[in-house]
């Protein structure tokens, strides 16, 4: 079991180490898309905030449909860019990174798909929560305390599990349910070092988190430039390197059963 940990945390930093060289050679063409992501989010909340009783609500709907498209879009436009940048591929035209209509709704029906899992998993979560109540557990404590903890801990399974759709819709141009049943039997077996992953790519993000409840204002600050000029566009590098290694080393079906991988 240690040499397992061993092994799983030294190729977890491998991975990140790989991410952050990719990251150094071509920075600002991935910093670029994730700065595009924040003004394109932060723009449509300012326009909703102050557009709110201004404009009629037929431009209203067009407008949320347009930054829904071009969010979106610019996030399928990164994953493609990270895909390229593990894969080598250098002198790709710039239209050749714009998703096409099938990828787009392709990625539009899974996210929908998320979200309704979520859904889903919090109501089980407060039924399975629910007998609780008779053994003296209060409700509050059944509402704001267990059922976000367990919910949260289902969710995070499901989102390693699944997280890997948008890739094979993009690199093997998978429909989204056949996606999805590869990135089950991706993951399978690699729970430990995808969380891993996840965890040292967090880590500043935690450690921001930390410094600012101990009250290290200035630590907390250098934490958050870390944050967003490193870790935040280095992302998308780790999750396809991530991918192009497990892809390598994926041995299952062809097409792969979705009741078989779960577990």
């Amino acid at each position: 079991m240690l040499q397992y940990f061993k092994e799983s945390t030294f190729r977890a930093n491998e991975v990140f180490l790989r991410a952050i060289k990719l990251l150094k050679s071509h920075y600002f063409s991935v910093a670029g898309l994730c700065f595009l992501l924040f003004i394109t989010n932060n723009l449509s909340s300012f326009l909703a905030m102050y557009l709110n009783d201004s404009i009629d609500s037929w431009l209203k709907i067009l407008l949320l449909f347009i930054f829904l498209v071009l969010f979106f879009s610019l996030q399928l436009i990164l994953i493609r860019r990270a895909l390229n940048l593990v894969y080598h591929r250098e002198g790709m035209s710039v239209l050749s990174y714009i998703p096409t209509a099938k990828h787009f709704l392709s990625f539009m029906v899974g996210l929908l798909i998320a979200i309704f899992i979520s859904v889903l998993v919090a109501c089980v979560m407060y039924v399975l929560c629910f007998p609780l109540l008779y053994i003296g557990v209060s409700m509050e404590t059944v509402m704001y305390e267990v059922h976000p903890l367990v919910t949260a801990i289902i969710s995070m399974l499901i989102i390693l599990r699944t997280m890997f759709f948008p890739f094979f819709i993009l690199d093997k141009d998978f429909r989204v349910f056949k996606a999805y049943r590869f990135s089950i039997a991706l993951t399978k077996g690699n729970f430990f070092r995808l969380f891993l992953v996840l965890l040292i790519v967090s880590s500043a993000f935690l450690l921001q988190l930390g410094a600012e409840y101990m009250g290290y204002n200035i630590l907390a600050r250098i934490f958050s430039i870390i944050n967003s000029f490193v870790i935040i566009p280095s992302v998308s590098l780790v999750l396809a390197v991530v991918y192009t290694d497990m892809i390598k080393e994926y041995q299952g079906e062809d097409d792969p059963q979705l009741l078989k991988n779960i577990i």
